[in-house]
C-alpha cells in the first residue's frame, strides 16, 4: 500500500523531470534517500540531482500532482541550468493532500529561464478546498539569481487553497531582475478560505530594483489576498522592505547577516548552518513532531534532545545540562 523509492548516492541522478501524477490505488508514496547517504546540510554531500537538460518552462524537477506524498533529504541542484529553460525545483500541482516536502537541499538556479521567473517550490491551487495540507520543512534554499527582466522566489504558496504549514526552513540569496520585479522568500494566504502557518524561518539576502521588491514574507493582505496567516518566530534581515518584514509574536527583524551567522556565505561553498553566535539559536518555537517537524537538516531531534529551538533548518544550539555534574575521583 506504501511505495518507497530509496535513493543511494553513488552519482548524481541527470533526470530532468520526474513527475508524480499518478499512485494507482497506493496508499503513499516516498522519495527519500538511505539513512547512510543523506547529506549533511551542505550541496553535494549526499543524494543530488543535477540536471543537464531543461524541464520544460513552467515544469518541475520534482513535479506532483498526487496525494500522500512525501519528498525527503534529497539535492536539487541547478547549477548547470543558467541556460536552460528549467524554472521550478519543485511544483505541487493541486492534487497535493498531505504532501511534505521536508529535508531537502535547493540551490543555484542563475540565468533567464523565459517567461516566468525561477520560483524554486510552487504550490498551485489546491483543488481540494480547505481540507488539504502541504508541509514544507526544514529545507535550505539559496542563490536564486534571476538576470532578465523577471522576478524570483524560494516558495510561492499564495495560490493554495487549503492549509500549508511553511516551518523551520532556511532562505538566503533571492534576486529579482527589472525595476517592476520583486524577490520573494516566502509568499503565503492569499486565497480566502486557505490557512497558511508561517514560523521559524529564516529569510535573508534579498535583492531587487523595484520599489518594496525585497520581500521576506508576502503573506495575505500584503498580496492582495484573505487567507488566515499564523506567522510568529521568523526572522527578515535588514535587505527585506519594512512592509514585507517578519511579523507576530516573537520574530525577529532588520538583522544583519552577522547577526545571523551563517557558518559560509560565499557563493559556490555555502553551508547555511548557524554559527556560534546566531541571533536565531534558541530563537524558536517548539512545533512538536507532527509530520518529522522536529528533525533538523543534520537529523538532529529537536524533541528528543529537549533543546529550545532555533530558528531555520539548522538545530545548533544543544540542550543545557541538568543536575550536578559528574566528576572522577583517581584512587592509587
Amino acid at each position: 500500500d506504501d511505495v518507497v523509492g530509496e535513493c543511494h548516492a553513488d552519482s548524481a541522478f541527470t533526470d530532468s523531470r520526474v513527475y508524480f501524477d499518478n499512485k494507482q490505488s497506493l496508499a503513499s508514496v516516498k522519495l527519500t534517500v538511505n539513512s547512510d547517504d543523506r547529506h549533511d546540510g551542505t550541496a553535494g554531500s549526499g543524494v543530488v540531482i543535477r540536471p543537464t537538460a531543461g524541464s520544460g518552462h513552467n515544469n518541475a524537477i520534482i513535479d506532483v500532482n498526487i496525494d500522500n506524498f512525501i519528498m525527503e533529504w534529497i539535492d536539487i541542484d541547478l547549477g548547470s541550468l543558467d541556460a536552460q529553460n528549467t524554472n521550478k525545483a519543485v511544483v505541487l500541482r493541486g492534487t497535493n493532500d498531505d504532501n511534505i516536502i521536508r529535508n531537502n537541499l535547493i540551490h543555484d538556479k542563475g540565468g533567464n529561464p523565459g517567461g516566468t521567473g525561477p520560483f524554486l517550490i510552487h504550490a498551485l491551487t489546491g483543488t481540494s478546498g480547505s481540507g488539504d495540507t502541504l508541509s514544507i520543512l526544514n529545507n535550505i534554499i539559496y542563490s536564486i539569481i534571476e538576470t532578465s527582466n523577471d522576478n524570483a522566489a524560494a516558495m510561492l504558496l499564495d495560490a493554495w487553497a487549503g492549509t500549508v504549514n511553511a516551518y523551520n526552513n532556511t532562505i538566503y540569496n533571492v534576486q529579482s531582475a527589472g525595476g517592476t520585479k520583486v524577490a520573494i522568500g516566502i509568499r503565503a494566504a492569499r486565497i480566502s478560505g486557505s490557512t497558511a502557518n508561517v514560523k521559524n524561518n529564516i529569510v535573508a539576502g534579498l535583492v531587487s530594483a523595484a520599489s518594496n521588491g525585497e520581500r521576506a514574507y508576502e503573506h495575505g493582505a500584503a498580496n492582495g489576498g484573505s487567507g488566515t496567516l499564523n506567522e510568529a518566530y521568523n526572522l527578515s534581515d535588514d535587505t527585506s522592505a519594512t512592509a514585507y518584514d517578519a511579523s507576530g509574536t516573537g520574530s525577529l527583524i532588520d538583522k544583519s547577516l552577522a547577526e545571523i551567522d551563517f557558518v559560509n556565505t560565499v557563493a559556490g561553498s555555502e553551508d547555511l548552518h548557524l554559527d556560534t553566535d546566531s541571533v536565531c539559536r534558541e530563537a524558536g518555537v517548539d512545533l512538536g513532531t507532527t509530520n518529522g517537524v522536529n528533525i533538523d537538516i543534520d537529523q538532529v531531534d529537536r524533541d528528543a534532545t529537549g533543546v529550545t529551538w532555533d530558528m531555520g533548518a539548522d538545530q545548533a544550539s544543544t540542550a543545557e545540562a541538568s543536575g550536578s555534574p559528574a566528576f572522577m575521583m583517581f584512587l592509587d
